[in-house]
């Protein structure tokens, strides 16, 4: 919106200048009018594709903490599991050695 209103400022701004100094024809005009149109139509497009790329990157670090997250429980879950291995080591080791020690 306040891009159209800029733009079609311009035009007029531009058209009245070249009419009060009386160089400008009606085609003149109508030239800059259709250059004010064109860039319009560009800028439009412009903020389209900005917000296309601000949804994909939204997407993306959706995607980023997501990964992080998952990464995070699989190192709980890691720990965990080494917790685990460690405690089965050291029962293990106990009970070889009672066995050991109760034969001799």
């Amino acid at each position: 919106m306040r891009h159209e209103f800029v733009t079609r400022a311009a035009t007029i701004v531009v058209g009245a200048g070249l009419m009060l100094g009386g160089c400008a024809t009606k085609e003149d005009v109508e030239r800059a009018q259709a250059t004010a149109d064109a860039a319009h139509q560009q800028a439009g497009a412009a903020m389209a594709a900005a917000q296309q790329a601000q949804q994909t990157a939204n997407q993306a670090l959706s995607t980023a903490q997501s990964a992080a997250t998952t990464a995070q429980a699989a190192q709980a879950a890691a720990a965990q599991m080494g917790a685990r291995h460690e405690e089965w080591k050291a029962k293990h080791r106990e009970r070889r050695h009672h066995r050991h020690g109760s034969r001799g």
